[in-house]
């Protein structure tokens, strides 16, 4: 039987970065994963944005994610000798006057500065953007190429013999004093399983809302220095642009459907008048919450069985910090912020 301290179950971005960050603190895992072309983080477009929603506002933890994302990419890519980080600034316009004084105010406050590259009083100058009153150009943005990411992790776990390839069978796993899965021992085992988490007996009690996106490929003409978000994201990536996303509780496949493409095409006409050609369709389902906040812990029947999953759309941004904070919850007796902490559901 091999020993490990522990067996993580999925290699999203999730269960990549918990690895990591264990393997870093000088811990063994093992790593079960199957592999699918339909997992939400090969289907994810990866950005990573401080200012969100319709509102425009900071989004959850900036201050304490943001400042340190970018080297922290950057030194796994030094580390994995891979290139997944991609820095572009983010445009996103505004939509009434009220907006553009309300930003120019924000620049001068210290809690908004730092995000802050450029306020434009007037159209930015992108041909076929749909900016009358201006728009706002982001600091701290850009996207992770997930899949070039998970890939490369995957290949370093392999390399050191820590690595299957399987779909987990949950018949196979038994809890006692310690964990025990096929030729497997370990003292815990933590799932990192996405959207599979509906199936995974020791946590399908969790109030997980997963949503259905969809994401159209185009060419067009837009820069390729600039991400433009409002509405919906217009990403250049690998020679095209991605432009996402939907967002569909109810029909969870793996299928673009008709419904949610012409969304896609509605939004983006209000955003960008250019010409493009559509070159792709494609949709992924995400492993979101019903309070939008990630679930990480222990079971609370079962100390040996840990869960880091529910980062939705915001995984880039997030994991990183909170694979941090898991570990040290685990190694250390450290807490978990009380807003991810699966306790804060009960049974």
């Amino acid at each position: 039987m091999k020993k490990v301290k522990y067996l993580i179950v999925g290699q999203g971005i999730a269960g990549s970065l918990l690895a990591v960050e264990l393997i870093r603190s000088g811990s063994e895992v093992h790593v079960i994963n199957y592999e699918t072309e339909n997992t939400s983080s090969n289907k994810a477009a990866g950005i990573y944005n401080p200012i969100t929603g319709r509102k425009m506002v900071k989004t959850w933890l900036a201050d304490s994610l943001f400042p340190n994302l970018e080297p922290y990419y950057k030194q796994l890519e030094l580390e994995l000798e891979a290139k997944f980080l991609h820095s572009k600034t983010i445009y996103r316009p505004f939509y009434s006057n009220e907006e553009l004084n309300d930003w120019a105010g924000k620049a001068a406050e210290l809690s908004y500065k730092p995000y802050i590259k450029e306020i434009c009083t007037s159209p930015s100058g992108i041909v076929g953007v749909q900016d009358p009153y201006g728009g706002l150009f982001l600091n701290y943005s850009g996207y992770v190429d997930i899949p070039t990411l998970t890939i490369s992790i995957r290949k370093a776990l392999i390399d050191k013999g820590s690595y299957t390839n399987e779909l987990f069978d949950f018949e196979q796993l038994k809890i006692n004093s310690q964990v025990s899965y096929k030729d497997f021992g370990a003292d815990h085992v933590l799932f990192c399983d996405g959207p599979r988490v509906g199936e995974n007996p020791y946590w399908n009690y969790l109030p997980f809302r997963p949503v259905k996106g969809e994401i159209l490929e185009i060419d067009t003409s837009l820069p390729t220095d600039t991400i433009v978000n409002r509405g919906v994201f217009v990403l250049p990536k690998k020679g095209h642009f991605s432009v996402g996303s939907t967002y569909d509780h109810d029909n969870l496949d793996y299928v673009p459907s008709m419904k949610g493409i012409k969304n896609l095409k509605d939004r983006l006409r209000k955003l960008y008048q250019g010409d493009y050609t559509v070159v792709s369709e494609s949709a992924g389902v995400r492993p979101a919450t019903f309070d939008r906040r990630p679930f990480i812990g222990s079971h609370p029947n079962q100390h040996r069985v840990g869960l880091f999953n529910g980062f939705g759309t915001k995984g880039v941004s997030l994991v990183p910090y909170f694979a941090g904070q898991y570990v040290n919850y685990l190694k250390r007796g450290g807490e978990l912020l009380a807003e991810v902490d699966v306790s804060r559901v009960k049974i």
